[in-house]
């Protein structure tokens, strides 16, 4: 029986206590047996003797260790702190001071010469690594364990020599117990000179610093003991700041239960954290440990206080993250999205974390296209039909019966669409094209066709034309025929295309290496979220009644959205022009002008004598001819867009004194360069058709908070335009996890993965980040 399976099917009572620990124990010989194994069959590592002590990177086997330093070079009597550099082979793991519920802590013993003093180490803040149904705590990629060392004051000679003696258990698949003997040499500075220079790991020893609690700033807290709950109340460590997300991680071994979800409440008294007590633990007299605020580690110190503690809203769940793969990555690959303190490694059977994400990928679907609706392009269509809904109620059977059709042949041309989008993109990629969400509107033809049509429904809104049974009335008065309601539903998702809703940014990105049913399984799912509303409305007659009765007003509202319609078209002609220059836009321009020629030539006399009709005809057929002519320049357009708002002479940024931050265009080498300058990367993936990424840029990254922030701290903006095809960029996107735009990075020296941000931005969360 596997891990899983036990942890499945566990009996309750104290039987259960007693099969988890056996389960505990049994995995651990197993590791135990593997690792002896592994060191059986495995060649010896090229690593020093037990008895010398090397300087520089040794080897030895999963991992990298280096001894290093803060500083270039040493002062007598003066403090300077070294640490332990370990390198991590991907997805290999060490372990924190507490190793959780198995595992070893890594231990360091360092020697120098007389005198000289070592301080214990200040163990950054861990990530939880899950194992089937346990979990530890530990490190992954790289990590410095940093400790203070005091010079003797007495030092003498051109350099300083350390020593350490490190012991470590490395795990993936199987444990590999490591030792290592290091050594570094430091020049030995004047006592009383200049401060010596930073070094090179000064970056790496930054971050750590960053992810390490400061004993002088503890927060202060209190522990209930609650039957096999232990509930940590404390304050909040910034006054008057707000707690999004708290994680803690115990000090002492075998006090709390380490796989166990923790649960953040705020009630009267503070911040309530909800913990499970490990099996067997022997509770001490005060729980002290590392508490993860919003990222940020602190010490708590929590003497057990008697009486339950007060209880409150919950906030968050820190609980095991879905979707892990045997491979470390997450649903979001390569991304650092992850809750705090969760890692994105585990080791669940590959068909076991496929099914796990793709049913996260399926709900997140189903978000996205519900959201979906609330964008500014959809809006004013679906609004209208769902005032539809309103007008074709009634208590009669018949009109019962007829917004339900309705209500099903929109969520069917919402479906077929979405199957057709989906069709298209695996076959481009099957036929070697790196395509992603929103990939029709790099082609300047389609977006000139999106302009135009944008320009008849809002002449159609405005009245000046209607089709018989309303094809283009999308269910906005009468609207409720079955070949309206299913191009109300085509139409929806043409004009949606532009948008990315959240949620669907990392549901589109489980798409990318998955078979062609998941994918077809996903776009089903953001299908079904954005129809869902409709069939709602359409199998629930008593909901209709409670929207506003029909009237007047119903006419006059869909004439005021028709300036919607009119303004995204405006904006359309504005992506023409980047992609394909003012020409193109002036002939977008006619062709507007001659499809407002049609529609009104359609309006006034087709539905009037003969004669009429059939004058109407020839304007209408002429008019459609002139929209082809004006058009057909397009689809040959092969011109390189237009210089936007980047530029392709490298990363640069505006001087303290500019207005706003000069952002430079994406490229993997500009990414390098500037990492390697110390500089702090933000990188804004993005298109001129996406009304997402527009919003954001207007509403966030231009504000002057967030500039003031960029230019400050000398942070580097790039600029990855995807309005036009670009694989380079298409590629980059499928590396994080996405196959569309926006997507916004920040990188830091020294750190192994990139932030990823949300795909709709604050200030805050861009402050945050930058910081």
């Amino acid at each position: 029986m596997d891990a899983h399976a036990l942890h499945r099917n566990e009996p309750a009572g104290p039987i259960a206590r007693a099969m988890r620990r056996a389960a505990a124990f049994g995995i651990g010989l197993i590791w135990l047996a593997a690792a002896g194994l592994a060191a059986a069959q495995a060649p010896a590592p090229p690593v020093a003797s037990a008895t010398e002590a090397r300087t520089g990177v040794q080897r030895v086997d999963a991992v990298e260790v280096e001894l290093v330093a803060e500083r270039a070079a040493v002062r007598p009597g003066e403090r300077v702190v070294l640490g332990l550099r370990i390198r991590h082979d991907p997805h290999w793991h060490t372990y924190w001071r507490n190793p959780g519920d198995s595992g070893l802590a890594t231990q360091v013993e360092p020697s120098g010469p007389p005198g000289t003093r070592f301080e214990a180490i200040r163990w950054p803040a861990p990530v939880r690594l899950w194992v089937g149904p346990l979990a530890n705590y530990g490190y992954e990629d790289e990590v410095v364990l940093p400790f203070a060392v005091d010079v003797p004051r007495d030092a003498a000679g051109p350099r300083m020599r350390i020593e350490a003696a490190a012991q470590w258990l490395v795990c993936k698949d199987v444990c590999i117990p490591g030792e290592a003997r290091l050594a570094l040499e430091l020049p030995l500075a004047v006592a009383g000179g200049a401060e010596p220079a930073r070094s090179r790991h000064a970056a790496l020893f930054d971050q750590m610093a960053a992810r390490t609690p400061d004993p002088a700033a503890p927060v202060a807290g209190a522990a209930h003991r609650e039957g096999r709950g232990l509930a940590l109340v404390f304050g909040s460590p910034t006054a008057g700041a707000t707690v999004g997300r708290a994680e803690f991680f115990p000090y002492a071994e075998g006090v709390v239960s380490a796989p166990a979800p923790q649960t953040l409440s705020t009630t009267a008294a503070g911040w309530r954290l909800d913990l499970e007590l490990a099996d067997g633990a022997t509770v001490p007299g005060t729980v002290d440990g590392l508490l993860l605020v919003d990222g940020r580690p602190f010490e708590l110190r929590a003497p057990i206080t008697s009486g339950p503690a007060a209880t409150g809203t919950q906030v968050s769940v820190a609980a095991q993250p879905a979707g892990l793969s045997k491979s470390g990555g997450s649903l979001l690959a390569g991304s650092q999205n992850a809750p705090a303190g969760s890692s994105a490694s585990g080791t669940d059977g590959p068909a076991e974390s496929v099914d796990a994400s793709l049913a996260l990928a399926l709900l997140f679907g189903v978000l996205g296209g519900a959201i979906l609706n609330l964008m500014p392009c959809v809006f004013p269509v679906v609004g209208l039909k769902v005032l539809g809904f309103a007008q074709a109620s009634g208590d009669a059977r018949g009109a019962r019966v007829a917004m339900r059709r309705g209500a099903f042949a929109f969520a069917a041309g919402v479906l077929v669409s979405f199957w057709l989008l989906a069709g298209l993109m695996l076959g481009l990629r099957a036929a070697g094209e790196s395509v992603g969400w929103g990939f029709q509107l790099q082609s300047p033809a389609f977006v000139a066709a999106m302009a135009l049509l944008f320009v008849a429904v809002g002449l159609n809104f405005s009245g000046v034309f209607e089709f018989g049974m309303a094809l283009t009335r999308l269910g906005g008065v009468g609207g409720t025929s079955t070949a309206g309601s299913f191009g109300a539903g085509v139409l929806a998702v043409l004009v949606a295309t532009p948008c990315t809703a959240p949620f669907m940014g990392s549901a589109l990105g489980f798409t990318l290496a998955q078979p062609a049913a998941f994918t077809m399984a996903v776009f089903t799912a953001i299908g079904a979220g954005m129809a869902a509303p409709y069939l709602v409305l359409g199998l629930m007659p008593g909901w209709v009644r409670r929207l506003p009765r029909p009237g007047r007003w119903m006419q006059t509202l869909r004439e005021v959205l028709a300036f919607p319609m009119y303004a995204t078209a405006a904006w359309l002609a504005w992506v023409l022009v980047q992609q394909a220059g003012a020409d193109a836009m002036l002939r977008l321009l006619f062709a507007a002008i001659a499809i407002a020629t049609a529609a009104w030539a359609w309006g006034r006399w087709m539905n009037g004598t003969p004669r009429r009709g059939a004058v109407a005809s020839v304007l209408v057929i002429a008019s459609l001819l002139v929209v082809g002519a004006l058009m057909r320049p397009l689809f040959d357009e092969s011109a390189p867009s237009p210089a936007t708002a980047a530029t392709a002479s490298g990363p640069r940024v505006g001087s303290a004194g500019s207005d706003t931050v000069e952002w430079a265009a994406w490229s993997e080498s500009a990414v390098e360069r500037a990492l390697a300058d110390g500089r702090t990367v933000f990188v804004d993936f993005t298109a001129a058709w996406c009304v997402s990424c527009q919003a954001n840029k207007k509403l966030v990254l231009e504000r002057e908070a967030v500039t003031s922030a960029m230019r400050e701290r000398g942070v580097v903006a790039l600029r990855a335009d995807w309005t036009q095809r670009d694989p380079a960029i298409t590629a980059a996107l499928a590396r994080h996890g996405r196959n569309g735009v926006p997507l916004y990075l920040v990188l830091r020296p020294g750190e192994p993965r990139p932030r990823v941000l949300p795909e709709l931005l604050t200030a805050s969360i861009v402050l945050d980040a930058i910081r």
